[in-house]
């Protein structure tokens, strides 16, 4: 987590606008991104102007291209496909426009030169680490034996669906007694989208399924809905750690999610453009870490209104440095 303590030196006060391309404004961990950030620039005279696409990737391109007509300094983008958005990615690029992808690519790896057209991208590290960590647990608790279905989003996000991939290929890895049966699509982005094709899946396979692992916290509780309804008790992972996951841990309902913490998640994406805008060399993709809740170790978990609240009155602020993993080598105080 980021912290205040370290440098009471501010950095110099700047104006610029940068622009936010959100995804889909109804998803909690997008919104509480865009918040952070937004607070967290103002805080150093930076304006954000954050447009929804509402998983419309035509919309998206539209974003980008107003943004690039009110000539904004840098743009952050959450991609929805990542060809279609090469074009006006590219346009942005041209008009000497800082293009910072948000989970924009799903490599460990990258060179500067395979990211173009982004000059840089943060992950939200849960293609690597979230999904290595949520198969670990998912792979104890059924004892290396039993059958796994996963709940994934319909839209195209390049992101989530590599993150999905990833937990199929981990829980199975060296697990030769555990079946992924299949990948169901939750068509709605929510709760009740997710309920009616895991219980689909049960009529299907016979009720026989053990675990459910799922895109995001949302469809992990409509998969909780459809396990109830049928009688048939599974693990169930989800994925982001907002307010409703936290407690669908706490009642039992998710097994596990993992806490992205997006307050932090924004602060290293701010200290990036700032330092990209200065000219200023930055990782090509930063990983920040993610951490799996469960009932065990809720009493860790630090509510993301509470995030939102330090950065806002200024007690977590960007970090000064960041590495490829997202660690904090120094932070401004307040």
């Amino acid at each position: 987590m980021l912290s205040a303590c370290g440098s009471s030196s501010t950095p110099p006060k700047t104006s610029y606008t940068i622009g936010f391309s959100n995804p889909e404004g109804t998803q909690p961990v997008l919104n509480d991104f865009q918040a952070a950030l937004t607070s967290a620039a103002a805080r150093d005279g930076i304006k954000v102007t954050s447009l929804n696409a509402a998983l419309s990737v035509s919309n998206q391109v539209s974003d980008i291209e107003q943004f690039i007509t009110q000539k904004v300094k840098a743009i952050v983008v959450f991609p929805l496909a990542a060809q279609a958005l090469v074009p006006a990615l590219t346009q942005a690029r041209k008009a000497g426009i800082i293009v910072l992808g948000y989970n924009a690519v799903t490599s460990e790896t990258e060179s500067v030169g395979s990211l173009y057209p982004y000059n840089a991208d943060i992950n939200q590290g849960i293609i690597h680490q979230g999904a290595a960590l949520a198969a670990a647990f998912v792979a104890k608790q059924l004892h290396g034996k039993g059958n796994v279905i996963g709940v994934d989003i319909s839209a195209p996000v390049p992101s989530l669906h590599a993150f999905m991939g990833a937990e199929q290929a981990d829980v199975t890895a060296g697990n030769p007694q555990i079946h992924w049966l299949e990948q169901v699509y939750d068509p709605t982005d929510d709760i009740a989208g997710a309920e009616a094709p895991v219980a689909d899946a049960l009529t299907k396979y016979g009720n026989q399924i053990n675990a459910v692992m799922a895109y995001f916290d949302g469809a992990g509780i409509g998969a909780a809905d459809a396990l109830k309804a049928a009688g048939v008790n599974a693990i169930v992972v989800g994925q982001q750690g907002n307010a409703d996951g936290i407690a669908a841990v706490k009642s039992g309902e998710l097994a596990a999610t993992l806490d992205l913490r997006p307050y932090d998640q924004a602060l290293i994406a701010l200290a990036m453009v700032r330092d990209l805008v200065a000219h200023k060399s930055v990782p090509p993709v930063v990983h920040p870490s993610v951490v799996l809740i469960t009932k065990a170790n809720l009493g860790s978990y630090m509510p993301w209104s509470t995030g939102l609240a330090e950065v806002a009155s200024g007690k977590l602020t960007p970090p000064r440095t960041v590495t490829a993993t997202g660690t904090v080598v120094g932070s401004t105080g307040s």
